[in-house]
């Protein structure tokens, strides 16, 4: 019985992923542009979402993080799990596992929380998917802090926030307003 709600759980987020990427595949054009090349970033990543979806239920650990409530749900309320989230994240890598952070239970909630008995005051808050990476860890890239990081207003440089030698940026995203 417990093996059959984990595979209907399983299902039910792997629908909610595909089903999820397809919308944002079609929107954001992935197909078009620089898509078609099959080396540029925009083609990478329609392949890696597209992997990552039709093998969602195959990943060896699906957690759910949960909060079980103790008061009215309110806005702000699962925020406190994510930096236990994020220690995971950091656990999985150190240890050589890929891990991605979701919310699909957003599209599939009461489906999840009957599928896997899920009492009524618990909420979930994320997915993490964990498992062996198809290719490889490269080194982590972002965006510069000076870029991310402002004080005391928006766009207001924070002196304070310098990225450590030799860290690697990434030009994903949207263009910086100010260059």
């Amino acid at each position: 019985m417990l093996r059959q709600q984990a595979t209907e759980a399983r299902q039910l987020l792997a629908r909610a992923a595909a089903d999820l990427w397809g919308s944002k595949r079609r929107e954001d054009r992935y197909d078009e542009g620089s898509g078609t090349a099959t080396d540029s970033p925009k083609a990478r990543m329609a392949r890696t979402m597209d992997h990552y979806t039709e093998h969602f239920a195959d990943a060896p650990v699906i957690i759910l993080g949960c909060l079980q409530r103790y008061r009215p749900p309110y806005p702000l309320e699962g925020a406190s799990i994510y930096p236990a989230c994020q220690n995971l994240l950091l656990a999985a890598r150190a240890i050589g596992l890929g891990g991605v952070l979701t919310q699909l239970h957003a599209f599939c909630d009461a489906e999840l929380h009957a599928a896997l008995a899920i009492p009524e005051e618990v909420a979930i808050h994320a997915i993490i998917t964990l498992g062996h990476p198809q290719g490889r860890h490269g080194p982590v890239r972002r965006r510069p802090l000076t870029e991310l990081v402002y004080e005391n207003s928006w766009g207001t440089p924070a002196p304070w926030a310098t990225d450590p030698a030799g860290t690697r940026f990434t030009q994903a995203g949207p263009p910086h307003p100010n260059g």
